[in-house]
């Protein structure tokens, strides 16, 4: 690809971003028949159209997406190159940009990070708090270094290298399994109509498997309370708001110290993973590196 190449595909991405030749040709400083010069010859040279002239603007085709996709994605990893480059000679710092759900914040990298930091101060760290569907779409769009995750999505360009597996099990305070016993519910079984069940919402994988094994066992659950994350899940089970169906590593130390006890209830044994993703696209950065060996020495 020459020079002129080059400067064809940029002003073919901006167009394509903005959706607009006049605005593309502003933000490029270029004039606005430049650009559409550049656009007709482009398609000319490919032999396919690109773009859809509307009266507000343009539309990509079909094919013009497709092109698209690639020269966003080749773009971005220039303008990160050149991004690091230029902090690197200005401060000689490494940058890190992760992101993350609250329940992995929480109980998986903030022990973790306390030590990094440490060994690593010269390392600038940013974290986006979000669920993994969201972190999988920013490190696919480049605009994230790694995501910690639950378990992998379908992704071409992301890489998954799970760290850890997890086990879910019922769990409850003791004051509250005793108060359970006080209404008559010796039946561990009976913990359910009688007492206040707490799971996620009704849409999450989880949840959806354990109501069909309520229903095929005939279990009646007439008391719920529905947590839209596990973090909260995990909060109010050790307040002794109800029975909370909870990732048991989270747990172990309660369940240890007899702050929380496990409901022997012979239900489907659910398991999941939580891993590191990362776009595979990209070179590893010296930080990036770091941070994943560091990681995979703590966890694995």
């Amino acid at each position: 690809m020459n020079e002129n190449s080059l400067q064809i595909y940029r002003i073919f991405n901006e167009v394509a971003r903005l959706g607009n030749i006049t605005n593309a040709a502003k933000n490029l400083y270029i004039s606005q028949p430049a650009v559409s010069s550049a656009i007709t010859n482009l398609e000319k040279n490919l032999g396919v159209q690109l773009f859809i002239r509307k009266s507000r603007g343009v539309k990509l085709t079909e094919n013009g997406s497709a092109l698209y996709k690639h020269v966003k994605s080749a773009f971005a990893i220039l303008e990160k190159g050149e991004y690091e480059l230029r902090k690197n000679e200005e401060q000689k710092r490494e940058r890190l940009s992760i992101g993350m759900s609250t329940i992995m914040g929480h109980f998986v990298i903030r022990p973790f990070f306390k030590k990094f930091i440490e060994k690593y101060p010269y390392i600038d760290i940013s974290i986006v708090n979000q669920s993994s569907y969201k972190t999988y779409d920013m490190i696919e769009e480049y605009e994230l270094d790694i995501g910690i995750v639950t378990a992998p999505m379908k992704r071409t360009t992301v890489e998954y290298e799970p760290f850890m597996k997890c086990e879910f099990a019922f769990v409850a305070t003791p004051s509250y399994i005793e108060n359970l016993k006080q209404r008559q519910a010796g039946n561990v079984f009976k913990y359910f109509p009688e007492g206040k069940l707490m799971l996620l919402h009704r849409v999450h994988p989880h949840r959806l498997t354990m109501d069909q094994n309520f229903y095929e066992r005939g279990f009646n659950v007439e008391h719920t309370l529905e947590v839209s994350n596990m973090d909260l899940l995990i909060e109010f089970s050790k307040m002794g708001m109800g029975i909370g169906y909870v990732i048991k590593n989270f747990v172990q130390e309660q369940l240890d110290d007899g702050t929380l006890i496990e409901l022997p209830i012979d239900t489907p044994q659910l398991y999941d993973s939580f891993g590191l993703a990362y776009n595979q696209s990209i070179p590893l950065t010296e930080a990036k590196s770091i941070f994943i060996d560091a990681f995979t020495r703590e966890y694995n």
